[in-house]
This record gives structure tokens, sequence and C-alpha cells, in this order.
């Protein structure tokens, strides 16, 4: 620790708790948190990951609150009363689309002059960076603070997934079994606790699932090989293309169809450009042909051996989700051209409902009428829809 002078020259005792902490979290290469394995960065993502959870429970309701004055103005007490659940996600991708927008610049902006990211292979520029000097490459500040954000976002994507897909049910251990006129009532064990799909769960669950599974798998991997200068190029790649996915997801929940629809094909021209493009040609091709020049620096050949097939497993899972995903905005575009309907087969697998036109007519006393029978609340949306229902038949 430093030594500092007092006002009379005379050294003081070593730097303050407080400066010291400071020193070592934000000015210090290199330190434990760069590894996510370990105890004190393992404890900090925990502490971020329920700060994120405590910030959404604040958030959510005013997002989902702006979600229902827009669709009301839009479309009518009518509607918004048949479409609570939409007006509750909408809060939810409201959020992601402020994390994805700001962790975008960032990552633009921190990672605008480093080498991997050069187009230029000269003097060990471009994506040959990524494995000369490794494993003896520095993780600095910036890079473990922007690893420590990820993967507390990504486990709390990972939590909201599994809570608005399944609903759990406590009940009596003993059930009570009917007989007929003659007999009398009999008792039968049960399990105490029911899980089931719930009215929210989305239409691509088990794609979603794996993709939540597989990135944190390689978050955590990455960040204990000290790799994270790959998996900063995958975070980029993921979160530039989610932006114009948020954008289309929240006009399709208020039913703009046309700016949905404009959304929707920027979200698949970067989709290309990002997810197949860039991450499998330029991402993946570097793991798989040029991952061998880490052995120049000393890397132990049984340590290359066994744990490269680790992420040529998982990142080529993750190449073949995105193409599964595309294949599905094949369908979506498919069905505008021909019907001139906008279904987010990602929510619903079977297509969504269609509540008539975009604008509901209402007479002068329907407003106060529906908003006297409208839930308040954006976080527990009252099901008053058959979408609902058809999406419960078809998982």
């Amino acid at each position: 620790q430093q030594q500092m002078l007092d006002q009379e020259g005379q050294p003081t005792a070593a730097l303050s708790l407080g400066q010291a902490m400071y020193k070592y979290s934000f000015e210090t290469s290199s330190t434990a948190l760069g590894d996510l394995t370990t105890p004190t960065a393992a404890i900090i993502l925990i502490g971020l990951v329920l700060c994120l959870r405590s910030i959404k429970s604040v958030v959510l309701p005013f997002f989902s609150s702006l979600g229902r004055s827009v669709a009301r103005k839009t479309h009518g007490v009518e509607w918004e009363a048949a479409n609570e659940e939409r007006i509750a996600k909408f809060g939810e991708y409201v959020f992601r689309l402020i994390y994805h927008s700001s962790i975008t610049v960032y990552a633009v902006w921190y990672f605008w002059d480093k080498s991997w990211w050069s187009s230029s292979t000269e003097n060990g520029a471009g994506t040959l960076s990524l494995f000369q000097g490794f494993p003896y490459h520095p993780v600095e500040p910036g890079m473990a603070w922007y690893y420590l954000l990820q993967g507390a976002y990504n486990l709390d994507a990972m939590v909201s997934l599994l809570v608005l897909s399944f609903s759990v049910r406590f009940q009596s251990p003993l059930a009570t079994v009917k007989a007929p006129a003659s007999a009398a009532p009999s008792t039968k064990f049960q399990w105490p606790v029911r899980i089931g799909w719930s009215e929210t769960v989305r239409g691509d669950f088990q794609e979603m699932m794996i993709h939540h599974v597989v990135t944190n798998l390689l978050i955590i991997g990455s960040s204990m090989c000290r790799l994270t200068r790959i998996g900063s190029m995958v975070f980029l790649v993921h979160d530039m293309s989610d932006v114009p996915v948020d954008l289309s997801k929240l006009a399709n929940f208020l039913k703009w169809k046309w700016t949905t629809l404009a959304c929707f094909l920027t979200m698949v021209g970067v989709w290309l450009a990002t997810r197949l493009y860039i991450l499998p040609f330029t991402i993946y091709r570097a793991i798989l042909t040029q991952s061998q020049y880490a052995l120049e620096e000393g890397l132990p050949v049984i340590l290359y051996v066994h744990y490269r097939h680790f992420f040529y497993v998982l990142v080529g899972l993750l190449i073949l989700l995105h193409v599964a995903w595309f294949v599905m905005f094949l369908q979506i575009l498919t069905t505008f051209v021909k019907k001139s309907e906008c279904h987010d087969l990602s929510e619903h697998k079977n297509g969504e409902k269609q509540h008539g036109s975009n604008k509901i007519q209402t007479s002068p006393t329907a407003p106060a009428e529906a908003a006297a029978t409208a839930t308040p609340s954006p976080l527990k949306p009252k099901r008053l829809h058959d979408e609902a229902s058809e999406e419960k038949k078809d998982n």
C-alpha cells in the first residue's frame, strides 16, 4: 500500500480501507474480480443480481404504466383490459432495451481501440491477439466489471424466465377422493407442491432456456480460463443485436403494425450481420483455427486439449440456436406477407389471437366502465383473454 504524507510532511499510516478497496476494484488489473469463480467475485456477482432484481421491482411497474397509457390512447380501454399480459411484458422489455442499449454503448467505447477488434493482422492484431500472449493477458478493471455486470444480468434473465414460465401451487398432501353414494370417501397422498406451466410462458421457452444455460456456462468458463477477450466479443454481438429485438417486441406488444415491421426488418439485418456472420465466421472461426497459438506462450498441451472442446461445443450451440431463431423470423415475415398480421412466434408458438382492429371504437361511457373493471397492478396481470389459454395448451 502506498504511503501518503500528512500536512506536516510525515508519512501517514496506510491507505484507508475505502481507498484500498477502490484502488483494488477500479485501478488494479488482473485481480480476483476477473474470475467469477473466486469467492470475492462470486459475492459481488450475487450482490449485483440482487441489486438488479431490486431495481426491476421498482422500475418495471413504472414502465408498464407507461405502456398502459400509450395503449389506452392508441387502442382504447377495451383493448387495454383485454391485454393486461402484454402491458406487463411491456415493462420488462423497456428495461431490457435500456440495458442492452447502455451496455452496447459502453462496450463500443471501451473496446474501440482494442487490438482484437482490428481488421488488420499486422503485428499480431486482429483475432490473433485473442490467443497470442494467452494465458498472460491482463484483465483490466473495465473488463472485470463488464464481465461481472454481464454475468449478473444473464443470471437474472434466467431466473426471470423461470418465474414467467412456471407456476408453483402449494396444496395439502392428503386429497379427498370422491366415492359412490354407497361408499365413504377415501384419501390419497399427493405432492404438497404442484408445478405447472404458467400462462405467461414463452413460445420458445426451450430454445431460450438452453441459450441461458449455455451463455452462463460460457461466462463462468471464459472468466475462469481468462478468455475474457473472446467473451467480450460474444457479449457485444449479442447485445448489439438485442436492441432491435427489444424495439420490435415493444412495438408488437402495442400492436403498432408498421412500426413493428420496420423494427423487425432492422432486427433481421442486424441479426444477420452480428449473430450469423461475425459470430460464426470471425469469432468462432478464430476459436477453431487460431487457438493453437496459445501453445507458443507455454500453455500446457493437456489443458489446451481438454478445455478447447468445452468452448467449441457451447459456442457452436449458440450459433445453432441463432439459426433456429432466424428460421422463426422468416416464418414471422411470411405470415405478415400472407395475412398482413404481426405474430410474435417467440412469445406465442402457434401465433397470436388477433383482437380486432388496432383501434377499438368505444362508447362514451366505456372508458369509465372498463377502468372500473381493469386490473390496476401491472405486476399481477389478470388473464382475461383467450391468448393465454392457447399458449398453455400449446406448451
